[in-house]
């Protein structure tokens, strides 16, 4: 066996693994109008990627409570815009506007 084909061998695995984490991925969509979000409670994956789309004809700007207690503001979101999050771990999440209080969802993650 050649150097060139035992290269070729520890080389192939790794590659498939970077190309399997990345298929696995899936992307949620949610919209946000005047008053709320399309759903208020849904249930993601690990790792699934989050698309907040605003329909509204008015600025939101959506913050993330984590299980763990930290919050990640996603930054204020002008009508037509999207905003994403890569949902990093199981827990229950909590989404709410800062402009709007009352528009808010609840996401729990499996592990």
């Amino acid at each position: 066996m050649t150097i060139a084909c035992i290269m070729s061998t520890l080389i192939l695995p790794v590659a498939s693994a970077e190309q399997a984490s990345d298929s696995e991925q899936i992307i949620r969509e949610l919209s946000l109008t005047h008053h709320d979000f399309d759903e208020w409670h849904f249930t993601p994956q690990v790792n699934d990627k989050l698309l907040i789309h605003n329909k509204a004809n008015i600025a939101h700007s959506i913050y993330v409570t984590y299980p763990d207690g930290k919050v990640v503001n996603l930054g204020v979101q002008l009508p037509g815009e999207t905003v994403s999050l890569t949902i990093p771990a199981a827990g229950d999440y909590l989404l709410q506007c800062w402009i709007h209080p009352v528009i808010r969802a609840e996401m729990t993650v499996a592990p």
